[in-house]
């Protein structure tokens, strides 16, 4: 059987979510609230990302880019024994704030100021995320809520709504704004071919 189609498809015929994703994307970072949030991301030095399900992956993907691609020290709860253990210590509701304690520890004031925590909830409703984001703003660091809908659940951290409906493409569009975040701070995302042709690692700046 062959896998090869000569079907033209159509704009109806493309997956929702995905028909205009390149306006959404526009759309989202020519507001007044993405250039804060890229202010933010701009002024700090250590960036954490949390979310659940395939929004910790997104965060988990987008945390190592970040660390790989700028100068900036950036890491997401994203190992299922961390996030098991420390929700069986307390609740599932409790277990990215406490993550967020545990990675702010030791701290100095400073440098808890120049911390910005980034979470992502595709219905604005993860307690977890938002109660973390609460938290971050109390303890003195940035925080910024990426949200497909208007949240449901509200707090003073920058929220950025994305206005899609679709799981998915909530998802790919909130990787792609972890790519713009690095862009935009004047670091370069390389290009497969640019890549293709090294032969060496560099090291990583420390």
């Amino acid at each position: 059987m062959s896998l090869t189609s000569s079907k033209t498809y159509t704009q109806k015929d493309i997956i929702p979510g995905f028909n205009n994703f390149g306006k959404d994307f526009e759309k989202v970072i020519n507001s007044g609230i993405w250039s804060e949030v890229q202010n933010d991301f701009n002024f700090c030095s250590r960036i954490l990302t949390v979310g659940n399900g395939g929004n910790l992956a997104v965060c988990d993907h987008g945390s190592i880019d970040i660390a790989r691609l700028t100068n900036k020290s950036a890491s997401a709860p994203g190992s299922g024994i961390l996030a098991s253990s420390l929700i069986n210590d307390t609740s599932h509701d409790d277990w990215v704030k406490n993550w967020l304690s545990i990675s702010i520890r030791g701290m100095s004031d400073e440098l808890i100021s120049r911390t910005m925590l980034i979470g992502v909830s595709s219905s604005g409703y993860s307690k977890n995320i938002c109660s973390a984001l609460d938290l971050a703003l109390e303890k003195g660091c940035k925080a910024c809520l990426i949200s497909a809908t208007k949240p449901k659940i509200s707090g003073d951290y920058n929220t950025v709504i994305l206005g899609v409906d679709e799981y998915h493409t909530s998802e790919v569009l909130t990787l792609s704004l972890f790519y713009q975040l690095i862009h935009a701070a004047g670091f370069k995302c390389p290009t497969i071919s640019d890549s293709t042709k090294r032969n060496v690692i560099d090291d990583y700046q420390y």
